[in-house]
Order: structure tokens, then C-alpha cells, then sequence
């Protein structure tokens, strides 16, 4: 009985932006619900500022969806009426969420608002407290944890990064390659190597199969270089994390995770938002 209940006390939420192309968020959705063991909600939102259809309309689509799950032990579906960015921002509380599953795209008619688009889907998701998994809309394969690249820098925040990259080392028995460059300057440097002491203390706790990898290109930004390095040695997705304090540059010309969600190679990726309320400095 215990069990049951500790299932049904988080949710993994499958976010569909469209009620279209599904299927790639809700298996991507599925296997983390069946890695972390917990359960899963199909999760629509009706906002006026997009293209959407009503909460009755999307509940009949909902419902069928669900119907057709069957690898999780509780599994539901929701439709919410309301501002996308308010609703998404208060899923950990209402609904109990650890991890948004999506998908993002480029809209291809400039006439239409739609949800799915990569900068609102950014944006609707930069200031949220939950972690959320995008994949790409044509991902055909179920996702692979056999090998996963996460990225380390000298940003104090890096807790429930290293967090998270254990869960798969845990859980699904994955491959981490911790992937970081150094710095000219030297406290990034020191904190960096605070980040990556900490790391290792936690990992080899945990008796997780990883490796760091140095990258010599010190002058790109280190996410980007990650979503090649994965490409190469076949990984399943990697685990960035979110810019936490927003330049002049990135407010007009857009966050340096939008070209992560539009990368070419698709890759899918696990952003991290950082907060507060976890702030340790990883020494």
C-alpha cells in the first residue's frame, strides 16, 4: 500500500503545447516515470494567447491518450484553462511535479501564436522551479539512458545538476561523462574544481559509472560543445542548465538555450533551472 502511494505522490507531466505529434513526449514521458518510478499526467494547457482548443475538446483527445498507456502503474491526464507561464510555474505545487516532459518546434506559420514554438516554449519555461525534458517532435526511437553527457562549469548552483546526473547513474545504470572546460580566469577555475570535487564525492557514494572529459576548446560555451561530443559517442541525451541571470545580449538576440533546443544533431536535453533555495557552493 505504501508503495502505491509514494508512486502516486509525484508525477512526471507530459506537457502537450499541440494535441498533434504526441507521441515522442509521452515516450519520453513513460520512461522517466518508469525510471524514477513515479507517475504520469498528460498535461494540456487552453491559453487564449495561442492557438488552442477548449479543456472540454482537449479532455476527449486526453482521455484516449491515456488510454493507451500501459507500461506505468498510474498514469492520468489533465487540461487546464489559463496563462501557459503561471501554470507550468506552479506544477510542482498543484500537481506534484518533478519533471516536464515536452517538445518544442519552430512555428511555421508566422500568423499563429503556438505553444510549441521553441522561444515561447522558453520562455514559458525559464522561470519555473521544475526541471523539464525537452525532446525533438520527430524523435522516433524510445530514449536511451545507456550513455549520458552532462556539462559542468564554475557556476555555484550546480547541485541538483549533479543531482539529477546521478539519478540516471542510480536508477538506469547509465554512463555519466561529466564534460567541462577550463578557464583563463582563475577563480573560475577554483570553482570549477570546487564543482567537480563535489561531483566525484557524490558519485563515488553513489558507485556511479562515470569519466570526466576535458574539452581543450575553452572558448565555446561549454552546453554547445556537449551537444556535439554526444553526437559523436552516441549518447542519449545530455543535462544542461538554465542561464540563471539574463545579459543585454541574450535579452535582445534571445537565451543560449534556444539554439540548444534548435540543435541540428537532436539531441534531447534535460535543462536544469537553478534555484535558490538549493544554493550550495559545491567545496
Amino acid at each position: 500500500m505504501s508503495e502505491k502511494k509514494e508512486k502516486k505522490d509525484q508525477f512526471i507531466i507530459a506537457y502537450l503545447p499541440e494535441l498533434e505529434n504526441t507521441q515522442a513526449i509521452i515516450d519520453s514521458a513513460i520512461s522517466f516515470a518508469k525510471m524514477l518510478k513515479k507517475g504520469l499526467i498528460l498535461l494540456y494547457i487552453s491559453d487564449n494567447a495561442y492557438k488552442s482548443i477548449s479543456t472540454t475538446e482537449a479532455e476527449i483527445v486526453l482521455k484516449d491518450l491515456n488510454s493507451k498507456i500501459t507500461d506505468v502503474d498510474f498514469h492520468s491526464y489533465c487540461a487546464i484553462e489559463g496563462k501557459t507561464k503561471d501554470i507550468i510555474n506552479k506544477i510542482p505545487l498543484f500537481l506534484s511535479g518533478v519533471l516536464l516532459v515536452s517538445a518544442a518546434s519552430e512555428s511555421k506559420n508566422n500568423n499563429e501564436k503556438l505553444a510549441s514554438n521553441s522561444n515561447t516554449m522558453l520562455k514559458n519555461l525559464y522561470t519555473s522551479r521544475i526541471a523539464y525534458f525537452l525532446v525533438p517532435q520527430n524523435h522516433n526511437s524510445p530514449i536511451s539512458f545507456n550513455r549520458v553527457i552532462m556539462t559542468i562549469n564554475h557556476m555555484r548552483e550546480s547541485k541538483e545538476k549533479v543531482l539529477w546526473g546521478s539519478y540516471f547513474g542510480r536508477f538506469a545504470n547509465s554512463e555519466v561523462i561529466v564534460y567541462y572546460h577550463n578557464y583563463k580566469d582563475e577563480f573560475y577555475r577554483h570553482q570549477l574544481h570546487f564543482n567537480i570535487k563535489f561531483l566525484m564525492r557524490m558519485f563515488d557514494n553513489f558507485k556511479i559509472n562515470y569519466r570526466l572529459n576535458l574539452s581543450s576548446n575553452s572558448k565555446t560555451f561549454v552546453d554547445y560543445q556537449a551537444i556535439d561530443y554526444a553526437k559523436e559517442t552516441n549518447a542519449g541525451l545530455i543535462i544542461c542548465q538554465t542561464t540563471k541571470n539574463k545579459s543585454w545580449f541574450e535579452e535582445i538576440f534571445n537565451l543560449k538555450e534556444r539554439k540548444i533546443i534548435n540543435n541540428t544533431q537532436q539531441i534531447p536535453v534535460l535543462f536544469v533551472n537553478p534555484r535558490e533555495d538549493l544554493f550550495i557552493l559545491c567545496e
